[in-house]
């Protein structure tokens, strides 16, 4: 379940319906068939850098903040759902996939799940909310350890850096978010709409400002030629020499 340009708008699609429905009161988050996400989809990554090839700096930037600004948002409508929502979370749960996991308020996880979050690896920065969201969320210290080494991660090292709420045997996850959706659901929904609003505004803030800063960070790297090598290096699936340029 890579990211490409029409799952976003999907999500974002989705969403809409589920904030139009007034009897739904938990949302539940999952991948097809099995896997959560696992991150960018590289031919749309690719169609992106191509793209940006033909045109000036001012252009390019110009482009790279609409397109950030685009898909940001749909990341940005899940976590603001009225109602809450539930991460299903197996398989793989990677760079982009991770970022959308931090937009759920519950994330619950099977064992055996792979996670990371690798853009640096890539030549790239977590530009859709990963730097905002997950020191929030695991600490920050941790969360430069996790941003900074790109490394892979396994579901028990998520539950105890309160990545993840809960880790289950694969077969179980289905019937455990259920029963806390259940849970969830059973309880007065005006009141757990209106949690979620207080804590959700008082610990993020202005995300949308943060965001902002986050794209503008991220800007520089998309335009330097160790982009280029990441993407080039992670296609033929090899390592890139960085020239810090």
């Amino acid at each position: 379940n890579a990211l490409d340009n029409e799952m976003w708008h999907g999500i974002g699609e989705a969403c809409k319906v589920v904030d139009a429905a007034p009897d739904v009161r938990v949302a539940v988050l999952m991948g097809a068939g099995g896997c959560f996400c696992a991150g960018l989809d590289v031919k749309a990554g690719s169609t992106l850098s191509t793209a940006l090839e033909d045109m000036s700096p001012g252009q390019a930037l110009d482009r790279i903040r609409r397109h950030l600004a685009g898909h940001q948002a749909s990341f940005s409508a899940v976590e603001s759902l009225r109602v809450p929502v539930i991460g299903a979370i197996q398989r793989a749960c990677m760079g982009a996939g991770l970022e959308l996991s931090l937009c759920c308020d519950v994330r619950l996880a099977a064992e055996g799940t792979l996670f990371s979050i690798p853009e640096v690896q890539l030549g790239l920065v977590p530009d859709m909310g990963g730097t905002q969201r997950l020191p929030r969320t695991v600490g920050i210290g941790k969360a430069k350890e996790l941003i900074y080494s790109a490394r892979r991660f396994d579901a028990a090292e998520a539950l105890r850096i309160g990545l993840v709420q809960a880790v289950y045997p694969a077969g179980e996850l289905g019937a455990r978010v259920a029963e806390l959706a259940g849970e969830i659901a059973a309880k007065a929904p005006l009141a757990v709409q209106a949690a979620k609003r207080a804590i959700n505004g008082t610990y993020y803030g202005d995300m949308g400002a943060w965001l902002d800063w986050e794209t503008a960070q991220c800007s520089g790297p998309l335009l330097s030629e160790d982009r280029k090598a990441g993407l080039k290096a992670a296609a033929e699936r090899k390592r890139a020499n960085f020239k810090g340029r």
